[in-house]
C-alpha cells in the first residue's frame, strides 16, 4: 500500500529507504548474490538493514532529529517546510551517503578478508565470457545440429541472473562433425538461446593473418588420421 500521510511516508523511508540504497551499493561492490534473487529475501534483507541503521541513528543522532521534526506546531511537514535545507541533508546522510559507505566499509573488509578482488562469476557461463578475447565459438544443439560463428566486439553474451544466450555477429557453416567449413555469404550474426545448447567450445583464432579464419580440415585428412598439423586449404584441394 502506498503512503497517504506524511508520517506514512516517513515511516516507509526511515524502515526501507536505507537498506535498499545499502543493498544497491553491495552489489554494486560484490556483484549478484544468488541468495539475494528472490524479492522476498531483499525485501527481508532491506528491512533488517534498515533496522540496524535505525538503532544506530537513534544512538548517534536521535536528539538531533527529534529537534528537527518536532520544533513548533505543525508536525513533521512544517518542520520540514520551515527547515527545508536541513531535513534534506538529514535524509541524504541517514538514507544515502550512511548506508552507501557501511556498504563499502563491508566489502572492504571482505575483501581484506579473502586477500582477493573478488569477481562476480557466479556460474560457470560467467567465468567462460568474462574478459573473454575475440574468438570462434562452437555449439551442438540439443538437436544434434552445429551452429558456429566468430565472438568479437560486436557480439553479446547475456550475463547472471538474465537467461543464458549468445549473439554471435558473424555466422559460419559447419560440418556434420562441427568442421568449419567457411563464413556464410552475408551473414549479419546469428543469435543461440542458451536452453537449446548442449556443449558450446571456444577456439582460439589462428596466429598468422589478420582475418580470422580456421582452416578446415578434409576428409582425407580425417580418414588418414595421419596426425599432421597441415590442412589442405580449399584452393589446394580444387587444383588436385
Amino acid at each position: 500500500m502506498l503512503p497517504s500521510t506524511v508520517e506514512q511516508l516517513a515511516i516507509l523511508v526511515a524502515l526501507m529507504l536505507p537498506g535498499i540504497f545499502y543493498q544497491a551499493v553491495s552489489d554494486r561492490l560484490r556483484g549478484p548474490q544468488a541468495s539475494e534473487q528472490e524479492p522476498q529475501n531483499r525485501a527481508l534483507r532491506a528491512l533488517a538493514i534498515s533496522g540496524l541503521l535505525d538503532a544506530v541513528y537513534a544512538v548517534v543522532a536521535g536528539p538531533w532529529v527529534v529537534r528537527l521534526l518536532g520544533e513548533g506546531d505543525g508536525g513533521p511537514l512544517a518542520a520540514v517546510l520551515r527547515h527545508p535545507r536541513q531535513a534534506g541533508l538529514a535524509v541524504l546522510l541517514l538514507v544515502v551517503v550512511v548506508p552507501a559507505g557501511a556498504a563499502w566499509a563491508a566489502a572492504s573488509v571482505r575483501r581484506r578478508r579473502e586477500r582477493a578482488h573478488y569477481e562476480p562469476t557466479p556460474t560457470a557461463w560467467d567465468f567462460l565470457f568474462a574478459d573473454r578475447d575475440p574468438c570462434f565459438v562452437r555449439i551442438r544443439l540439443k538437436g544434434g545440429l552445429w551452429v558456429g560463428g566468430w565472438l568479437g566486439s560486436r557480439s553479446a553474451v547475456s550475463a547472471f541472473p538474465q537467461p543464458q544466450d549468445i549473439y554471435l555477429e558473424s555466422q559460419w557453416r559447419l560440418d556434420r562433425d562441427g568442421t568449419f567449413l567457411g563464413r556464410v555469404p552475408g551473414t549479419t550474426g546469428v543469435y543461440v538461446k542458451g536452453s537449446e545448447i548442449e556443449v558450446l567450445e571456444l577456439l582460439a583464432p589462428p596466429e598468422t593473418g589478420r582475418t580470422p579464419a580456421p582452416v578446415p580440415v578434409t576428409r582425407r585428412e580425417q580418414q588418414d588420421g595421419s596426425g599432421t598439423e597441415r590442412s589442405e586449404r580449399p584452393e589446394e584441394a580444387r587444383e588436385r
